[in-house]
């Protein structure tokens, strides 16, 4: 073979070499937009099972005292049902943590609400400090 033919044909190499190399590359970015994707999306649902969990609490407090077995049984449904969202949630952190072990979406998405609340927090602050509500002109005039 002649040298122009070797150097054209090892070319050709170095170009397929370069899309491979690139081509894993993508693949490689794009596993992981949805792996974090997936994560999202279990921590999604853990939030709702949290939230449901907490209004079957609320639902289980509200009953009265027991006075037979057929109220017994309606708390024993209530109970269960809220037993049932919590081995959900715990299931789906499960599946959450598999994704990643190094990063939680569900621990990303608690600290994102305690971000929210402090910053609802510092709003309320600022708001009340608002001279056009009633309650604040009554304090400004007594501050005078």
């Amino acid at each position: 073979m002649s040298n122009e033919i070797v150097q054209w044909i090892l070319s050709i190499i170095g170009v397929l070499g370069t899309v491979i190399a690139i081509y894993q590359c993508a693949v490689l970015n794009e596993s992981k937009k949805r792996r974090h994707e997936l994560q999202f999306l279990f921590a999604g649902i853990h939030q709702f099972t949290l939230s449901k969990r907490m209004e079957w609490d609320n639902q289980i407090s509200l009953l009265p005292k027991p006075q037979n077995d057929r109220d017994m049984e309606i708390i024993r449904v209530h109970v269960r049902a809220r037993d049932n969202l919590m081995a959900i949630g715990n299931a789906i952190t499960a599946l959450e943590s598999v994704i990643d072990t190094d990063s939680s979406a569900i621990s990303a998405m608690f600290e994102k609400t305690i971000k929210q609340v402090e910053l609802n927090n510092r709003l309320q602050t600022e708001g009340s400090k608002n001279p056009t509500i009633p309650s604040n002109q009554k304090m400004n005039e007594t501050e005078q």
